[in-house]
């Protein structure tokens, strides 16, 4: 098997290709050693691959119809072709029509048809990794405004939060995310800057705080916000999969902090739901995925 495919590759897919994950870049995907896993267990006869899709006009959406010829059950969808992916489904569910992102597509007779996953899958590691349901928190959200961070927002409108603080640089695109979510919940919606002079008030009222911001990203990147702000017993969900600067100050400070391991895991655990029509074998896509079951 080849690291990735083109849409010039793809008679070189091997033999049961039938699901993928569509990207650029889409080398770094860790998505086939979590999905192949729970093909296998489940006995699925289907390959698990990665896709590099042009980022010029219509690439994207050429690739789709090649890979509905090949009768491709579904894929997963990643950056920057989320809203590409959006525009293209027959049908959306809830969360990718509010947010306007799709990360997971299955192939009917019909035409593809769009699901978020992220807002989901961010749900339930939050109550795997906290014991608390999204739902009960009052959760401040750092880079609301990019991707990811957008779909979280529409993921605690939706499950009505108590209470929900958007943190941003300042862009037109906050002030419209506020707007979109405000009809889906009673609950208050702030949207602040990081300068802002409310910011140390907001994150100590925060029982949660998220970074969705691509900070942490690598070794040496700033903290999104300033350490001493965090208080003992708060929960920090850090979305980066890996242990960051804030991640380990976080817990220096007595929070609770965990990384986004659990978010993509269970992320692509809804995906396989809505390919199949079952639950797939988490263990084995932990294993897949860390190379043991106890994460």
């Amino acid at each position: 098997m080849l690291p990735f495919y083109t849409a010039d590759q793809l008679d070189q897919l091997p033999a049961g290709a039938r699901l993928g994950v569509i990207g650029n870049p889409i080398a770094h995907s860790k998505s086939p050693q979590m999905q192949q896993p729970a093909l296998d267990a489940a006995g699925i006869p289907a390959r698990y691959v990665r896709l590099l899709a042009g980022a010029e006009e219509g690439a994207f959406e050429a690739l789709l119809g090649q890979l509905a010829d090949r009768d491709f059950i579904g894929v997963n969808v990643t950056v920057p072709f989320k809203k590409r992916a959006h525009d293209a489904a027959v049908s959306l569910d809830p969360l990718a029509q509010l947010s306007g992102a799709v990360n997971t597509l299955v192939r009917r007779a019909d035409g593809w048809h769009g699901y978020n996953t992220d807002g989901p899958g961010f749900s339930r590691a939050i109550e795997e990794c906290f014991g608390r349901p999204l739902r009960e928190l009052r959760v401040l959200i750092m880079g609301a405004c990019g991707g990811a961070g957008s779909a979280l927002a529409c993921q605690c409108a939706l499950e009505e939060c108590p209470d929900l603080t958007l943190v941003n640089r300042p862009r037109p695109e906050l002030e419209q995310l506020v707007a979109k979510l405000k009809p889906h919940t009673a609950a208050p919606i702030t949207a602040l800057h990081f300068d802002s002079p409310e910011l140390p008030a907001a994150v100590a009222a925060a029982d949660l705080i998220v970074n969705a911001t691509s900070l942490g990203l690598h070794e040496g990147d700033p903290m999104p916000l300033p350490p001493g702000l965090l208080q003992p017993g708060q929960c920090l969900y850090d979305i980066v999969t890996h242990e960051t600067a804030l991640h380990r100050t976080a817990t220096a400070r007595g929070c609770r902090a965990a990384t986004g391991q659990g978010m993509l895991l269970w992320q692509g655990a809804i995906a396989f739901e809505h390919w199949f029509a079952r639950n797939p074998d988490v263990r084995q896509m932990k294993i897949g995925l860390y190379g043991e079951a106890t994460h």
